[in-house]
């Protein structure tokens, strides 16, 4: 799918984000794509156009710190930093949907900044949201010491940072799609003792606020995921009161949408869309 146009906006502190737009011809809506973390939109296009097949225009951006948006990379002083750069591209993918319907996919640590942010209830919402393997509680395996000289730093050297550990194949087993990442220069390699931290206490605060949650979620869980837990998506999505249905996706690997069988949750996404707007 190619990118229609791309330009930039601000986060409500300034910080300059860059996104791309996906145009699909007769559209229903908008939807708004929100990345992983230590990647970016440009990873997306094939998922811009199975929603563009489905009619709907796609934003697709950089939060801060990732891809062309400003920021230093992998770094947050607060993770509603994060949420602001959501707001500000829902506000945009708003403008262009001019009172059609906003979907919002997100995918890891989008997912969690998409959820966080529908647990608050005061901004406009969505139609629905689909989360793909969120990054709702770490499965990736970290030492007791580095976990407690990451605390330490988030207080005294927040900027600090490490290697994030992400290796391809942890991320998906289609070869073409492993070799795809290690050549993509705009993915980077570590995390800020900060992020962490931050990151780790919005996923405390979404499971405790999940039933403030009133937007209807479709859930698409790697099965083999060893990034994130799949059992702490699961225990949040079984803490909503809104509509939600989960799909553990046995034998896939973190990203589901790059994956070998990714026809799967690509038509569990497009049947849970055409649902929604019906």
């Amino acid at each position: 799918m190619a990118i229609s146009s791309t330009f930039s906006f601000p986060s409500p502190d300034g910080t300059g984000l860059v996104g791309d737009w996906y145009l699909a011809g007769s559209s229903r809506g908008v939807a708004l794509i929100v990345h992983g973390y230590a990647e970016h939109a440009g990873r997306y296009a094939e998922v811009a156009g199975q929603l563009c097949d489905e009619q709907l225009d796609v934003l697709a951006f950089d939060v801060r710190g990732h891809g062309r948006s400003a920021g230093r990379r992998g770094h947050c002083h607060e993770f509603k930093e994060f949420i602001g750069d959501y707001d500000a591209a829902y506000e945009q993918a708003l403008r262009r949907a001019e009172g059609k319907p906003v979907i919002v996919v997100g995918h890891s640590h989008g997912s969690l900044i998409v959820l966080r942010a529908l647990c608050r209830g005061d901004k406009p919402l969505p139609q629905a949201a689909i989360v793909s393997s969120p990054f709702l509680g770490l499965k990736l395996q970290i030492s007791p010491f580095t976990r407690v000289a990451g605390e330490i730093a988030s207080r005294v050297w927040p900027s600090l940072a490490f290697p994030n550990k992400l290796v391809v194949e942890d991320l998906t087993t289609d070869p073409a799609k492993q070799d795809e990442r290690r050549r993509d220069q705009f993915c980077n390699t570590v995390a800020t003792a900060r992020w962490f931290t931050e990151a780790t206490r919005a996923q405390a605060e979404t499971l405790a606020m999940a039933e403030q949650i009133t937007t209807p979620t479709c859930w698409l869980v790697a099965g083999d995921d060893p990034i994130a837990d799949a059992a702490a998506a699961r225990r949040v999505q079984r803490s909503l009161k809104a509509q939600s249905e989960f799909h553990e996706l046995a034998g896939f690997r973190h990203e589901v949408f790059n994956e070998a069988q990714r026809s799967v949750p690509f038509a569990l996404m497009r049947k849970f869309i055409k649902h929604q707007l019906t």
